[in-house]
């Protein structure tokens, strides 16, 4: 286990979503080797940390935005019609 709170939140991630991981390399924007070596205990570059970082915030951002979810009350907003 690594002290790098993307690569515990990546590995998650990749659990999760039942990911393969030359896709989610690619995803991510780097080889599948590197991302391998991160997640098996190798200590990951900056460069590497920040590529991650990246893309599970763009995930969280894209999930945020299909729930309507709102930040500032912590509630998902439904539409007008679903509300009683």
């Amino acid at each position: 286990m690594t002290n790098y709170f993307e690569i515990e939140a990546l590995r998650k991630y990749i659990d999760l979503t039942h990911a393969n991981l030359g896709y989610t390399a690619k995803l991510v924007g780097m080889d599948r080797a590197t991302l391998w070596q991160a997640l098996n205990g190798y200590e990951p570059s900056d460069k590497t940390r920040f590529k991650i970082k990246k893309f599970l915030n763009n995930q969280v951002d894209d999930i945020i935005r299909e729930t309507n979810y709102d930040v500032d009350k912590h509630t998902i907003v439904r539409p007008e019609s679903f509300r009683h």
